[in-house]
């Protein structure tokens, strides 16, 4: 009698193993589905950085008009790259308050922007005075005035490298939209993973950019070897462009006639009237002065 209790037993025993086995395999089964399904959303492909052509456009323009690095702890690079930013895509932001010259954005839509700009982003950093004219701060609204701009006669593409250790590398080109479709400057960016996105809605930017390197500017190396009667026009001469359009309130870029492309600043009220009125493509006759040591070429009358 024990033995066939005894036998009973192992077999109902072995019964439930047999119809466990399954369902730890499922389980099993799922968390590994699960996993890989994980690692598969977070590969880096061309098309999950094509969102970064925009900061990446307002960083190289900024850098390349103003003859600045990628220094993020430097409050003048810093709110001067976000007023290439949001001057030229900030007005797509749903927050955006838009006028025929200003885009207003509250600092929390600020702040979404910076992240993408800055990897290692902490909080804005305090206006300086040197970019009054292309910032201003709203305390009532707690809210930032930028001046509007637009990317001139360029376009921006971005190609991914590779990814390493969290690390997406990625080339950055800037290229004339006119017929010579000449290549204006090539840099190389590193990017990281957005760590603030999950706290944002809806998200735009998954990558926040943590350096940028310039590797090629063909119109600033084919300048440096041009005879002394080829070479660009110096202090207080006159000199027929191509309007590029603003990339900000008081910045106009021009490409001049020996296909160079820069960046003219403004402050006259005339000028200012005249460029507004402009449209990209027009060919322009103008005066600039150079300031030194810092190299700002001011326009000073438009002919």
């Amino acid at each position: 009698m024990k033995k066939r209790i005894a036998y009973i037993l192992i077999a109902t025993l072995m019964m439930s193993l047999t119809a466990c086995t399954p369902q730890a395999e499922q389980t099993a089964n799922a968390q590994n589905d699960t996993e890989q399904t994980q690692t598969q959303e977070k590969e880096v492909t061309q098309e999950s950085i094509d969102s970064m052509v925009e900061p990446a456009d307002a960083l190289v323009r900024c850098m390349l008009e103003n003859g600045l690095e990628y220094e993020p702890k430097d409050p003048v690079f810093f709110w001067t790259a976000l007023s290439y930013f949001v001057g030229a895509y900030g007005a797509e932001h749903t927050l955006a308050q838009v006028d025929d010259e200003s885009i207003t954005l509250p600092r929390k839509a600020v702040q979404e922007m910076a992240i993408a700009l800055f990897a290692d982003y902490d909080d804005l950093l305090e206006l300086p005075e040197e970019v009054s004219a292309r910032v201003t701060y709203d305390e009532s609204l707690d809210a930032y005035r930028f001046g509007r701009g637009d990317i001139g006669l360029c376009e921006t593409k971005l190609t991914l490298l590779g990814e390493e250790n969290g690390n997406v590398q990625a080339e950055v080109k800037l290229i004339s939209t006119m017929e010579d479709k000449d290549i204006i400057g090539t840099w190389e960016i590193t990017m990281t993973e957005n760590t603030y996105a999950d706290g944002i809605e809806n998200p735009k930017y998954l990558y926040s950019i943590s350096d940028v390197v310039p590797v090629e500017i063909p119109s600033q190396n084919e300048t440096q070897n041009q005879d002394p009667e080829t070479k660009p026009v110096v202090e207080g001469t006159t000199v027929t462009a191509t309007f590029g359009g603003l990339s900000d309130g008081h910045t106009a870029e021009m490409t001049l006639s020996d296909g160079s492309f820069g960046a003219f600043q403004f402050t006259d009220e005339t000028v200012a009237e005249q460029l507004t009125n402009a449209n990209a493509g027009d060919v322009l006759t103008f005066t600039y002065t150079q300031d030194s040591p810092d190299g700002v070429k001011m326009i000073v009358a438009i002919q």
